[in-house]
């Protein structure tokens, strides 16, 4: 993403859009501070491990890519969820290592800030159907990332060591 303020070319204004644009980008450092301080192990029976919660977090992010492009260019497009399960046991989180793991979380959180990055701020208010919620916007789409991320960094810094 550009380091300086642009100007959106549809209202001539400075874009409003940045600092959402920019807490997304924090996002796996964030995870990487909070996932140095637990314990591989950590999480009981049945629950995630931190490999897990950021293998889950990888997939997430890449859905979300797939449905921001996807409200950016169609009109009303369904906005998918993630199947978490089959995600888990073809990409088998708790074999990966530390570092691939958050290799795929900047690489895919990186395709959405990008993304985002070029959005005209009139580009913001288009709609997708979330299955659950409803018709939400492109800026709703993206806070309710940052609140699903905010959640299991959360959940990351709970196990702590």
């Amino acid at each position: 993403m550009a380091s300086t303020l642009r100007i959106n070319f549809v209202t001539g204004g400075a874009r409003r859009y940045v600092p959402l644009i920019q807490e997304l980008a924090r996002i796996p450092d964030r995870i990487d501070v909070a996932m140095t301080a637990t314990s591989v192990a950590a999480g009981g029976e049945g629950d995630w491990t931190p490999s897990r919660v950021v293998g889950h977090l990888v997939a997430y992010a890449r859905q979300s890519h797939e449905n921001l492009r996807r409200m950016a260019w169609m009109t009303d497009p369904l906005i998918k969820s993630v199947d978490d399960a089959a995600q888990a046991e073809q990409h088998q989180w708790d074999q990966q290592t530390r570092a691939r793991l958050l290799g795929w979380l900047t690489e895919a959180v990186a395709e959405s800030v990008d993304l985002l990055a070029e959005l005209p701020d009139s580009s913001w208010g288009r709609p997708g159907q979330h299955p659950a919620s409803g018709r939400r916007s492109i800026r709703q789409q993206v806070q309710g990332m940052i609140d699903h991320f905010e959640e299991h960094i959360a959940q990351l810094e709970s196990m702590r060591r």
